[in-house]
């Protein structure tokens, strides 16, 4: 005897219609060049934007971090300051990611065969106190987590809501309650419109200028995290995001961005900073590099307190890659 779903009058029609419009926004969540089309509107679309260039135009150079990676790292400076061809290097900080994000993207790049050889030689994660704690307010970790390391790491609720992202995804897909937010979505499903700062292509990543752009929600979020130790559990998406770059060969190198204000966790004698301190002597244990502190830089090389203007970060590029150059033996 089959199940018979049993509607009251009338809605029958409605009901089925409501599903099939559900399903078909679910399948549109799984699908990267829609995710693309609305790269103005949502952030995952503008990292979906970010590793379509990566796996297209495979740089030497990758990398990774948050916000202050991703308007803090000129790739194209870089490339002058560490004396290799331009275009080599490319900086997929996505604004509000942490580890679990990281590792997630690292293990995409590695199933299709681009760390290594080559590939991608060399991963310049920036690491900051955020970057270890549990934010996923964008909703990265539905669509770029790796479910196999979720599923390993027993985080049921976030492996089944990559499976089901309509239901991971609702938070980010009210904000088009919003006017202004529902005009560039509008705008976006009838011509292609690049994101703030520009597309991919435009600045290898970076994006320049970021200024008024500057999400004051995450900022907050950032700076409220860097008293507070890393969130149980998302250290083991930093191993193991490390542990697969080593085994594929590719150098791996810690950078903390500047900060205005203060100095990093991973280099703040301050009691609440030991767990950070500890982490840093654990990295150079497995043979990471992590690059010295960056310092001297002015209150006018900053937009706010943790995130450089772009004058700051030519001067934060360019460092970067004579320290690279160095650590490199060139």
């Amino acid at each position: 005897m089959f199940f018979k779903l049993k509607l009251p009058p009338g809605l029958g029609g409605a009901f089925w219609i409501a599903v099939l419009v559900l399903l078909a926004a679910e399948l549109a969540l799984h699908s990267e060049p829609v995710l693309h089309r609305y790269r103005s509107v949502f952030a995952v679309g503008r990292a979906i934007d970010k590793l379509d260039y990566v796996e297209t135009h495979v740089p030497h150079v990758l990398f990774i971090g948050n916000s202050r990676v991703d308007n803090g790292v000129d790739p194209r400076t870089f490339d002058l300051a560490l004396g290799q061809p331009a275009s080599s290097s490319f900086n997929l900080g996505l604004p509000g990611a942490n580890v679990i994000v990281y590792q997630g993207l690292v293990a995409r790049l590695d199933a299709q065969g681009l760390l290594g050889g080559q590939a991608i030689r060399t991963v310049v994660l920036g690491l900051d106190e955020s970057a270890l704690q549990e934010d996923n307010s964008l909703g990265y970790v539905g669509f770029l987590a790796d479910r196999g390391a979720l599923w390993a790491s027993g985080r049921y609720l976030d492996w089944f809501g990559n499976m089901l992202r309509l239901w991971s995804y609702s938070a980010n897909l009210r904000q088009l309650r919003e006017p202004e937010k529902l005009l560039r979505f509008v705008e976006a499903s009838s011509k292609n419109i690049e994101p703030v700062g520009g597309g991919a292509a435009e600045h290898l990543g970076y994006r320049a200028g970021f200024g008024a752009a500057q999400n004051q929600d995450q900022t907050a979020i950032q700076e409220a995290a860097a008293h507070q130790p890393p969130a149980a559990g998302t250290e083991y998406f930093l191993w193991r995001a490390i542990d697969r770059l080593q085994a594929r060969g590719v150098a791996v190198v810690v950078t903390v961005p500047p900060l205005r204000d203060r100095p990093s966790a991973f280099f703040s004698p301050d009691a609440h900073a030991r767990p950070y301190r500890a982490l840093r002597v654990r990295l150079e244990q497995r043979g990471v590099t992590v690059l010295p502190e960056p310092t001297g830089y002015t209150v006018s090389e900053f937009i706010n307190a943790g995130h450089l203007n772009d004058s700051g970060a030519q001067r934060y590029s360019t460092v970067l890659g004579r320290q690279l150059a160095v650590s490199m033996g060139r």
